[in-house]
């Protein structure tokens, strides 16, 4: 995963909050209820969490999740709450191998999962569905948007180079995760929504980008990957701006 630091971050999730706020919408029209507990996947600088998830879900409780000390530094500095609690953990392991006694202790009371552009960077989704179902009271709601990538493997094929191991095909990715949500009916599926999206990317050009994926979500109709996208988007001056293409899978599970 590209790391981004928390105030640069910061300054260029517009587009986050909007799809965050989509999915808050309809996860208001859909079930509108209070929640105890809310675990938040994922939460970046916390902006998010406090501002749109605090404010707009009726909660006792939120504890925000991120695998990144800086963020959850920075999240404590910025986006405190009385509700809300911030934990740095990796949500990729294993459930027996999960280091946080708060989140343990949490196993069957979670009433709301909610991650927004995070779980695309997690390889194994069968083990974060497992994790998430030992997470959730019975009919606690597993709500998430995620990027669905262009085939990066076949890009990179073209020049030789070998792919980082998450990037799968479209079609790949879609089947882990219904796969993962069928493997042992412990999820009703309510929704599974693929969702175009374009946004406006603005960059103040400190942090870094892989090439390759810059290249897909700018160029998603190319035949073969720049292997500079990101350099030449770096060095030039006089652009700050891009336009971004990418599809978003939302899903909405219940856990029975």
């Amino acid at each position: 995963m590209d790391i981004i630091e928390p105030d640069v971050y910061a300054k260029q999730k517009s587009n986050a909050q909007l799809i965050a706020m989509q999915s808050i919408d309809s996860l208001i029209d859909a079930n509108y209820r209070s929640y105890d507990q809310i675990v938040d996947i994922g939460c970046g600088d916390g902006d998010i969490t406090k501002q749109l998830l605090g404010k707009h879900i009726p909660h006792k409780h939120i504890l925000a999740i991120d695998v990144l000390p800086d963020m959850i530094s920075y999240a404590r500095r910025h986006n405190t709450d009385d509700t809300i609690e911030y934990l740095v953990q990796d949500m990729s392991v294993k459930w027996p191998l999960i280091s946080s006694p708060r989140l343990r202790q949490l196993a069957g009371n979670v009433d709301l999962i909610f991650s927004n552009l995070a779980l695309e960077y997690m390889a194994d989704k069968r083990q974060i569905v497992d994790t998430f179902g030992q997470l959730l009271s019975a009919g606690g709601v597993f709500h998430a948007n995620m990027v669905v990538m262009e085939d990066i493997n076949k890009r990179l094929a073209s020049y030789g180079q070998q792919p980082r191991k998450w990037y799968q095909s479209r079609e790949k990715q879609l089947d882990n995760w219904r796969q993962s949500l069928q493997s042992d009916n412990q999820f009703l599926v309510k929704q599974f929504e693929i969702i175009d999206n374009t946004d406006d990317f603005e960059s103040e050009k400190t942090d870094h980008l892989w090439d390759t994926a810059f290249d897909a979500l700018v160029n998603p109709t190319a035949d073969k990957p720049n292997p500079r996208t990101w350099q030449q988007f770096l060095a030039d001056p006089t652009v700050t701006e891009v336009n971004r293409y990418h599809q978003l899978l939302r899903i909405t599970a219940i856990k029975q």
